[in-house]
């Protein structure tokens, strides 16, 4: 008896780990938070065995699945394998014996004060709640630069100074096979920030909305998820040229299925309704007003022929209908998008109001090196009278990392990504890759490429120092511009495009430095980026420097 106070002690020191270990197997983790970077920058040191998907948000089984293999790889012991078990607690014990045949199993003492007799133990509900507060707080000079696929604008359309915001996280364990998550916020102000979809709370510059709301459930290999979440394929973080994360979150149903060397994702989703006008778009003169009901859909599956090689291949199709209505054509996941376009069973017709892509990638890692290729077609000419008149359009991205070990983990990379004029758009504004505005593909846009160097150093499993600079180029074309431009009679035009309007290149020097603190409890986030652009909004002789600081700190009380 007098070693129970030791162990209520021991079990109150490592309660805030508990929690997190606690977290059910098919709940996923939102994808800006900060494991994902740890989890990155323990792969680049050379640990293959903690890649785990290149879908991002992760299921907590699969994470715990490669934590489990990084712990019996001697080239991921570190801090930063150290910080992600402590957080997530994978099961690395080695399974117990079978015991011999007809051997009793042994039996402890029992402890007559522990048994209250007559007592009946309470049912568990499996509900948890986890609440977190935070700032965010940014200065501006001269004017704002991101997101970087808009136009620089004042400061006054920036971000405010200082933003609160709250979230509440509902978790609900419904079992071995069963799992839900509502996720609520509340934002003292949402201008500039573009994962807001809500409406102005009443009269306020303040918002509520939820950012999370999905059951998910297990069927053998295959996961089931219907509700809100944002997604992210194939890229790093929230930035993809196929399917980012930049936008607000989606409403979906997403089919995922993994094996050891197979992993299979289907989705389809719904996003913003889009109102065609004759003053804003291409429509005929005395056209009515036309609302486009537009829908997402995507499958990919990725095998991995070695250890440290995956190849991902896929489509994606936005779909936008009149007067609504879901097309199971493109809802079925077993079905080629390609194929259904040209399917004359279907309501929508032949090629009316669908952005059909295709993408593949490649990742190679080889001890301490990385090297990745992605490309998505939006739109490719076999025919030589059909380049006569109309572009590739095309958007891709190469990459490579080497790690280092010693005195830190840390990394160098450098980073090219370039989308072509007409990449991602059509002639009418409800068939563009985008929703809300925001791009469903890079974060670039159309018409803009970037070459990137960076750096990153971590001195614990939870500081990180990152610095980057790059060369940034972008035309005269723009997601969000209106009316949208086809690419039609536009081959042979050079790169990156100009315009009446807007008659030059736009070019910048970008450069970036970071500190972050990531703990689960307290998480602190310091960035100042900098900023040098010749031809400001593509105008000939605009020039400019830019600075923005920010720093986002919160505290998180049983938050996972």
């Amino acid at each position: 008896m007098r070693f129970r106070p030791r162990l209520v002690a021991l079990a109150l020191a490592v309660s805030p780990f508990a929690s997190a270990s606690a977290q059910h197997d098919l709940f996923t983790l939102p994808i800006d938070d900060p494991a994902y970077r740890q989890i990155d920058g323990l792969a680049r040191t050379g640990c293959v065995s903690a890649r785990v998907s290149p879908y991002r948000p992760y299921l907590l089984s699969n994470i715990r699945r490669a934590l489990v293999a990084a712990v019996h790889d001697d080239a991921c012991r570190g801090t930063l394998l150290d910080e992600l078990v402590r957080r997530f607690r994978p099961d690395t014990t080695p399974p117990a014996p079978l015991p011999e045949p007809g051997a009793i199993p042994p039996v402890g003492p029992v402890m007559l004060e522990d048994i209250a007799e007559g007592a009946e133990e309470e049912e568990p509900t499996g509900l948890g709640v986890g609440v977190e507060a935070g700032v965010r707080l940014t200065s501006v000079s001269r004017g704002v630069i991101r997101p970087l696929w808009l136009d620089v604008r004042p400061t006054s359309e920036g971000a405010p100074s200082a933003v609160g915001f709250g979230r509440l996280r509902v978790t609900w364990d419904g079992g071995d096979r069963i799992a839900a998550v509502a996720e609520a916020i509340a934002q003292t102000h949402g201008r500039n920030d573009p994962l807001v979809r809500a409406r102005g709370f009443r009269t306020t510059s303040g918002f509520m909305d939820f950012t999370e709301a999905y059951a998910n459930a297990r069927l053998g290999r295959v996961v089931l998820s219907f509700g809100r979440a944002r997604e992210a394929w194939l890229g790093e973080g929230e930035e993809s040229t196929v399917f980012s994360g930049h936008g607000p979150p989606l409403d979906r149903f997403l089919v995922t299925a993994r094996w050891s060397r197979l992993e299979i994702r289907a989705i389809f989703a719904s996003i913003d309704d889009v109102v065609l006008t004759v003053e804003e778009d291409s429509l005929v003169p005395g056209t009515p007003p036309q609302r486009l009901h537009r829908m997402m859909a995507g499958h990919a599956f990725t095998i991995r022929p070695t250890r440290g090689w995956e190849v991902t291949l896929g489509e994606t199709a936005l779909l936008s209908r009149r007067g609504g209505g879901v097309d199971l054509a493109f809802a079925n996941p077993l079905m080629l998008y390609l194929v259904t376009e040209h399917d004359t069973s279907y309501a929508g017709g032949s090629a009316t109001g669908n952005n059909l892509t295709v993408f593949g990638s490649t990742r190679l890692q080889r001890g301490r090196f990385t090297a990745e290729a992605e490309i998505v077609v939006d739109d490719i000419q076999i025919d030589a009278a059909d380049r006569a008149v109309i572009p590739h359009q095309l958007a891709w991205r190469l990459s490579g990392a080497m790690g280092f070990a010693a005195p830190w983990p840390a990394s160098l990379g450098v980073e090219y990504r370039r989308a072509d004029s007409y990449a991602y758009m059509r002639r009418y504004y409800a068939e563009v890759y985008h929703q809300f505005g925001r791009p469903l593909g890079t974060e670039l846009g159309p018409d803009a490429n970037m070459l990137r160097a960076s750096a990153d150093v971590w001195p614990t499993g939870r500081v990180r120092f990152a610095a980057g600079v790059g060369r940034w180029n972008r035309g005269a074309l723009r997601l969000t511009q209106r009316p949208a431009q086809a690419a039609f009679g536009h081959a042979g035009e050079p790169y990156p495009s100009v315009s009446d309007e807007r008659p030059a290149v736009q070019e910048a020097w970008l450069g970036d430095a970071s500190v972050e603190w990531l703990d689960t409890r307290l998480p602190v986030r310091l960035a100042v980026e900098l900023a040098q652009i010749d031809n400001v909004n593509n105008q000939p002789g605009e020039s400019g420097n830019y600075l923005r600081a920010h720093l986002a700190a919160s505290f998180r009380f049983r938050y996972p």
